[in-house]
């Protein structure tokens, strides 16, 4: 086929404009992704300072939470508490002071049996079979018929 030229020429405006668009598409498309990849990352950055920032929440409240325990297990300490009951106006009980009292058809509970591991249905009996039992000594008095 026989190419076919044109009779006139474009205008110069509109070369221009067509290599102006074919050079500015790539600029824009490239400028879309950029500020997609910079929105994305500003995001992962604030989840991460939120993360940081609630581990630092937390490693606090877990000191915190220590340092009461230990305020509690000071306080309720035996000699703690044997103070506090002085400065309060008790005193320890004598023998005759204390009073038992009997209730009726009161059962105590049963003793704790703790229960056998589901694993262990061992019967008592070794897990080799009978014709592994014999030792190395017993097989030389035996063949030598001793």
């Amino acid at each position: 086929m026989r190419r076919r030229f044109q009779a006139f020429q474009q205008a110069p405006w509109r070369v221009q404009i067509r290599l102006t668009s074919g050079s500015m598409l790539p600029l824009i498309a490239l400028l879309i992704v950029g500020g997609m990849y910079l929105a994305v990352n500003s995001r992962h950055a604030r989840a991460g300072r939120q993360v940081l920032n609630l581990q630092m929440q937390e490693a606090e409240l877990l000191r915190s939470n220590a340092e009461m325990g230990a305020t509690l297990a000071e306080l309720t300490s035996p000699e703690q508490m044997y103070q506090r009951a002085l400065g309060l106006g008790f005193r320890p009980a004598y023998p005759a002071e204390i009073e038992y009292i009997l209730v009726k058809d009161y059962t105590p509970p049963l003793p704790f049996i703790a229960p056998r591991p589901p694993a262990s249905t061992n019967t008592g009996e070794g897990m080799l079979s009978p014709a592994y039992t014999e030792t190395l000594g017993e097989w030389l008095l035996r063949w030598l018929g001793w």
